[in-house]
């Protein structure tokens, strides 16, 4: 393990976050040591990155209603059998679907947060901030009809092509199921090996069967693994009992 000190330490257990997630489906064959199945290396396209994104978006004034918390952006032409973004580069702004309404306003003022996700969102992260600013000023002055409309400032994420998340959370994806995630949450090297137990633990929201996507999943996560380190060091005549 490389510290920030450019220091080397030679650690006996390594716990893995949620970003890691993305890290693996990006380049698995980088991660070979200790190595992991064929099944579970197997699972991580499976389950699927999600990448979404988000906007803030500051105004002078609002123009949406005082108890107003959604806004969500529905198209004439749109259907729920179809992609309508045909064509990312023209239309990507397209999936820019709904605005959420932070408050409280004494907290952060008149602002709201876009939410972009799948491969649109992926197209956004390459333009300029400019750019970005630009087209959503104009999406909200075609679906409110008010030509005055002027962010003063945006603010986007850029999860997809951060180097250490490559995306923002996963989704389990069509034919995958619970069983899957508890298959990504087993630690390395797998049972039945003759190596030493508990190199690797993998915690994080992908991790997490029940409540995945979420940062509630991703702290369960957490003490999941935590207990699993205890257990493993606690003598069996220990005084040590799960709270979980």
């Amino acid at each position: 393990m490389y510290c920030m000190t450019c220091s080397i330490c030679h650690p006996s257990l390594i716990t893995d976050s949620a970003d890691d997630y993305g890290i693996l489906e990006e380049a698995p064959e980088h991660f070979s040591e200790p190595s992991s199945s064929t099944a579970q290396i197997a699972l991580y396209p499976e389950n699927g990155l999600w990448d979404q994104q988000q906007d803030l978006l500051e105004f002078e004034q609002p123009f949406w209603d005082e108890d107003c918390d959604l806004i969500y952006l529905v198209w004439e032409d749109e259907t729920h059998l179809a992609d309508v973004v045909s064509d990312v580069k023209m239309s990507w702004i397209r999936k820019l679907i709904r605005f959420t309404v932070l408050k409280p306003t004494e907290r952060y003022g008149h602002m709201l947060c876009g939410w972009i996700a799948g491969r649109e969102s992926e197209y956004m992260e390459t333009l300029s901030e400019h750019e970005v600013l630009h087209s959503v000023t104009q999406l909200l002055r075609i679906f409110t009809g008010n030509p005055t409309i002027t962010p003063r400032k945006l603010l986007r994420s850029q999860w997809f092509h951060e180097p250490y998340s490559c995306g923002s959370y996963t989704y389990v994806a069509k034919g995958c199921s619970g069983y899957d995630i508890d298959n990504l949450a087993e630690p390395l090297p797998l049972k039945g090996s003759d190596s030493k137990s508990l190199q690797v633990l993998f915690a994080g929201e992908a991790t997490q069967r029940s409540f995945f996507s979420t940062v509630h999943g991703a702290l369960l996560s957490g003490w999941r693994e935590a207990e699993r380190l205890i257990s493993h060091y606690t003598p069996a005549s220990g005084s040590f009992s799960s709270k979980l």
